[in-house]
């Protein structure tokens, strides 16, 4: 772990076991006066098996209608926090929020590089070794390829 941590990623997955993995982040930050950096990825659309079904100007549509939804509820968790939890001081450690569209590991990392994050904070569901087969795990995708500390957080157990 760097000695010295001035920028920190927060990687949501929107889910609403998120705003705890959100709590460790502000954590961190508080001890170490850090920024906050939030990222959420949603998925391209030619990831989606729809081409055949609707014209590409629809999943245009679709996927601009994702992403500003995702940004919302981006605001949403970090204003729910705020107001929950007055005491953290959420705004004054905030540093941007960011909604990016792609392979979720892989625009995490780039994110990451992007913010000169000192450490990534995302959470874990904490899949099977079955489940990670045949679903994979953003988490450990991240953790194998970044050169940059991380704090995972079980998000279920």
């Amino acid at each position: 772990m760097p000695s010295e941590i001035r920028s920190i990623l927060y990687a949501s997955d929107l889910r609403p076991q998120s705003s705890f993995v959100l709590q460790h982040a502000l954590t961190w930050a508080s001890r170490f006066q850090a920024k906050v950096h939030v990222v959420t990825v949603t998925l391209p659309w030619n990831a989606l098996p729809y081409e055949e079904f609707i014209s590409s100007h629809d999943l245009d549509e679709i996927q601009h209608a994702a992403r500003r939804n995702a940004a919302t509820q981006l605001r949403r968790q970090i204003d729910e926090f705020d107001r929950d939890h007055p005491e953290r001081g959420i705004q004054q450690l905030l540093g941007s929020l960011t909604v990016l569209e792609g392979e979720p590991w892989n625009k995490i990392l780039e994110q990451a590089k992007h913010a000169l994050a000192d450490l990534i904070v995302m959470g874990s569901r904490g899949h099977n070794a079955l489940g990670e087969f045949w679903l994979g795990s953003v988490a450990h995708r991240v953790t194998m390829k970044s050169d940059i500390p991380i704090v995972l957080v079980p998000t279920e157990h």
